[in-house]
């Protein structure tokens, strides 16, 4: 029986980091295994520090390789949401001065980080939405390359929600709405759309807050892939909730059995604690989910703010935000929920996390690594008057020791204020970081790419299935038939997993060989 403790590294590091030929030959095998099977390690370079800014990335910019600063309007512009296409290009959505007031605006960026030509013809949309301002905060690709972006926008003496749907080239699908275009009074007033998700089925849901008429309330919208309110989702498209004596919700995600989770903040006895909501795909609350579809959790001394929400695989929930922890300090906090909404006692302290980084520490995005590892984003005090800041989590809710220093990492973006609001993980493991920082009179677009790691070698072992031990009639078959070049059921047809064994489909074997081995394997 071989040790599951044997590593994989690259053959050359292998080689280099050990006399023992043995355990170069093992490496070799599982590393270089691309040899006989007809694919190949992502890369035999050694990836940077996890958490220092990707050097290979946005080379000519003039902020310094990894980082990169672009003006949009004539004045403020802010990326408030990003997402990544399947080909490496980085989509950032927000808004911009156009002279008079705010628009809606978007980015496209290459693999490389220079502006994508191919879209709009420069890179970049200025779109005018309502009769004044427009802010958008939100931001879903659908499979066909369409990006979706959701806000408020002004309408009359109020607000109210906004979508704008634009084609792969950048223009305003026409399909969508009206030539492009939807707007949506949801309640009484104030209405602001924050977050949004394209489900499975091309159906989109939206969910912010609004006026009730008494209080703000959670709201949220689902809409037809024609840009109409789906009338299936409540009767009429649309569904108003009291939290607390007040709220406003910031994020969402939908479960793959079509469930609607939405998490923001609620006045609670006088402060604001997180709160969450989970809806039935017909629009209900969901009576399984906490106190008949609610959760409230009080997690700092007095104000907590959620922000971003996750789902992970194994259906938990995570939440991150910020959190007074003293009259004038505000830090990073994170909690993850089980599935019916009870705290996860597994995680940190009671299910939740406070992590520090200055005085005032603003947490604003989250995204989970393929590793189970939790990035949670923001601004914290650093070189400038606020920078952007990360946070890696380890799976516990332990800070990451071998992510940037202890876990945390501050970078200097502008020349003044950056404020990190947006963040998303490529499949590499590398990280994106998108928000605004000022060029020295006023805010533009500002996107900085990390190292994401470890998705590497250092985290692979022959143990395939997880089950603690290497056996020859599990590990080493499975490795054989994917050295063969075979996919699918035909790698784990025929073989006994042990029961306890943490991956057992061939699903979560090829997601770790791919995300901790550095291997390239077709689906």
């Amino acid at each position: 029986m071989l040790s599951a403790a044997a590593t994989c590294q690259s053959p050359r590091t292998a080689a280099a980091g050990t006399s023992d030929r043995a355990r170069a030959s093992l490496a070799a095998l599982v590393c270089g295994i691309a040899l006989i099977g007809g694919f190949a390690p992502a890369s035999y370079a050694i990836p940077g520090q996890p958490g220092t800014l990707d050097a290979s990335w946005a080379t000519l910019s003039p902020l310094g390789a990894g980082k990169l600063i672009t003006p949009i309007g004539t004045g403020d512009d802010a990326i408030t949401a990003v997402a990544l296409q399947p080909n490496g290009k980085v989509v950032g959505a927000g808004y911009c001065w156009n002279g008079n007031n705010m628009d809606f605006c978007l980015a496209r960026y290459n693999a490389n980080g220079t502006l994508d030509t191919g879209f709009n013809g420069n890179g970049k949309v200025i779109t005018t939405i309502g009769a004044g301002h427009d802010f958008a905060f939100a931001l879903a690709l659908q499979p066909d390359g369409k990006a979706i972006v959701a806000g408020e926008c002004a309408v009359a003496s109020s607000s109210n929600f906004c979508l704008a749907r634009f084609t792969a080239g950048g223009v305003l699908d026409t399909s969508f709405g009206s030539a492009g275009i939807v707007i949506t009074p949801m309640g009484a007033n104030g209405e602001q759309a924050t977050s949004l998700a394209v489900q499975t089925d091309g159906k989109i849901v939206v969910a912010g807050g609004c006026s009730n008429g008494s209080s703000f309330a959670y709201c949220v919208a689902r809409y037809n892939a024609n840009g109409a309110l789906d009338a299936s989702f409540n009767g009429t498209g649309k569904v108003i909730t009291a939290m607390g004596s007040g709220g406003s919700a910031s994020a969402l995600a939908v479960q793959p059995d079509g469930k609607i989770v939405v998490a923001g903040s609620c006045s609670n006895g006088g402060n604001s604690d997180f709160c969450l909501a989970r809806y039935t795909a017909s629009g209900a609350l969901d009576p399984t989910f906490g106190s008949n579809g609610k959760v409230i959790t009080a997690i700092g001394a007095s104000n907590d703010t959620a922000s971003a929400l996750a789902l992970q695989p194994d259906g938990k929930i995570v939440v991150a935000g910020t959190c007074v922890v003293a009259s004038t300090e505000t830090h990073f906090c994170v909690a993850r929920y089980g599935d019916a909404g009870a705290l996860d006692t597994t995680f940190g302290g009671g299910g939740t996390v406070i992590t520090t980084f200055g005085l005032i520490d603003t947490a604003s995005a989250l995204a989970l690594q393929a590793d189970g590892k939790i990035v949670v984003a923001g601004d914290c005090p650093g070189v400038n008057n606020a920078d952007y800041c990360l946070a890696r989590y380890n799976a516990n809710g332990d800070l990451d020791a071998s992510f940037g220093s202890g876990g945390k990492v501050t970078t200097a973006i502008g020349s003044d204020v950056d404020r990190a609001s947006a963040l998303a993980v490529q499949p590499d493991g590398k990280i994106v970081v998108a928000g605004y920082c000022r060029n020295g009179s006023n805010y533009d677009f500002c996107v900085a790419r990390y190292e994401g790691g470890p998705f590497d070698a250092q985290n692979c072992k022959l143990d395939l299935d997880g089950d603690g031990v290497v056996l020859a009639t599990t590990d080493a078959l499975i490795l054989a038939r994917v050295s063969l070049g075979l996919t699918g059921n035909a790698v784990i047809g025929g073989i006994a997993f042990a029961s306890h064994a943490s991956r057992q489909t061939w699903a979560d074997i090829r997601t770790y060989l791919v995300t901790q081995c550095g291997l390239s394997i077709a689906p």
